[in-house]
């Protein structure tokens, strides 16, 4: 039901209150402020029409139990000073840590690690990189550097036309295959205790990287040497083969085939004797060998994607896994 109010009368309204100034702790003496105010209204053609009151819902939570006398009680000057004292002791300690020379490699990473994901790195970004380039000075993770010597060398081959002997050429080409540089970066996504032992024979190139690599890059020239070769690409295990051994393209194909296989009993023989590495990081190397089949086995699938490789990409990635019904 509707109830129109109709010329109100003007009433000047008088009204005395006192306030505070800024509202503060009781420990703090406030001095009360006296104001006086006049409002007025106008009523004139002023209408509104009643509504039923609404109850505000409620989800019947518990009183707070901090007050803000509590919270101000808590956060004394002097409390504030201990802790800056101990952050800054541990900030200290912890600039030390980085920039001692004589720490073991992987102690500093895992050092740095938890400093970055605590989110403190930016108070240390100097301290880090003088410590990361000390490391890559002296020898450490020199695969990122290998790779793009590599990546030169075959290009002199190729801007002088000339093609080296299998010997010169594979030595660089399982470098440039990228093969080392993922095995490195993967060591660290996948081993969760890394060990110096384990660090060094990474820098040195172990059989654990080599090996995948070579298998790595073998099967890529299979795949491509074909093209390469009437591109007038020079540098390939097939067609540097055919020059060393002075054979035709058929047996060298066949003689580059026997590498792969001969490359995989080596890698058997080691996964049964037991690996120095962790078995994460040995499977993933074990991976790379066979993702290289795969991935080559009917062409070049990287440069020359054909319809089956498509249909991988699409079971992998965008068509849906169906239950099995029994």
């Amino acid at each position: 039901m509707a109830t129109e109010l109709m010329c109100l009368q003007y009433r000047p309204i008088s009204l005395t209150h006192k306030l505070f100034r800024n509202p503060l702790p009781k420990v703090i003496q406030a001095t009360p402020l006296t104001l006086k105010l006049r409002c007025s209204v106008s009523t004139e053609n002023v209408s509104f029409t009643e509504k039923e009151t609404e109850t505000r819902r409620s989800a019947n939570y518990e009183p707070n139990s901090w007050d803000y006398d509590y919270l101000l009680s808590s956060d004394t000057d002097e409390s504030i000073e201990v802790y800056k004292d101990k952050a800054k002791k541990l900030e200290a300690e912890v600039r030390r840590e980085i920039n001692n020379e004589k720490a073991e490699f992987f102690t500093l990473l895992e050092l740095i690690d938890n400093v970055q994901r605590l989110g403190l790195g930016y108070r240390f970004e100097s301290d880090i990189r003088r410590a990361l380039d000390r490391f890559v000075s002296s020898g450490g993770f020199d695969a990122w550097a290998d790779l793009c010597n590599a990546f030169l060398q075959e290009a002199e081959w190729l801007y002088n036309k000339s093609t080296p002997t299998f010997d010169d050429y594979f030595g660089n080409a399982w470098k440039s295959s990228s093969g080392p540089l993922q095995l490195v970066f993967a060591y660290f996504a996948v081993v969760q205790n890394i060990k110096k032992e384990e660090i060094e024979n990474l820098q040195k190139y172990h059989d654990i990287i080599s090996r995948p690599s070579h298998i790595f890059r073998l099967c890529n020239d299979l795949a491509s040497a074909s093209a390469e070769i009437a591109r007038g690409e020079t540098a390939n295990s097939v067609s540097c083969y055919m020059l060393t051994k002075g054979i035709s393209e058929e047996l060298a194909t066949e003689s580059v085939m026997n590498l792969i296989d001969e490359t995989w009993k080596k890698m058997n023989k080691e996964k049964l004797g037991g690996s120095l590495f962790a078995k994460p990081f040995f499977e993933t190397a074990i991976n790379l060998a066979r993702q290289s089949h795969c991935t080559y086995h009917n062409g070049d699938a990287h440069t020359s994607p054909d319809e089956l490789t498509r249909k991988r990409v699409l079971s992998v990635i965008t068509e849906p896994i169906l239950p099995f019904e029994r």
